[in-house]
């Protein structure tokens, strides 16, 4: 009787070990292609977000291509001034208490 329970054992050792490696450690295990599903995922919601980043930076470029006011705007938000013009710096008192 005691020889059966062994065998049987071995055989669930056996089985067991089998079904880890094909869950956990194989190549194409399920662990990892859920990993790889994941970060496929992760990466087509960091291209469209690329893509809208370009869609609207090529809508800004247009603007400063056909418009010289916003090119001027963009310009001064660049810190740019015109030839002969004075800039005059303005600091908040928050910022002056934190020196």
């Amino acid at each position: 009787m005691k020889k059966i329970n062994k065998k049987k054992l071995i055989y669930y050792i056996i089985i067991f070990i089998l079904l880890i490696y094909i869950l956990v450690i194989d190549s194409s295990s399920f662990y990892r292609k859920y990993k790889m599903k994941k970060k496929l995922n992760e990466l087509k919601i960091n291209i469209e977000n690329l893509e809208t980043e370009n869609q609207r930076l090529r809508e800004e470029n247009k603007k400063l291509e056909k418009d010289a006011k916003t090119w001027e705007k963009k310009a001064r938000e660049l810190g740019m001034q015109k030839q002969g013009e004075e800039i005059f710096l303005f600091k908040d008192e928050e910022e002056l208490k934190s020196k």
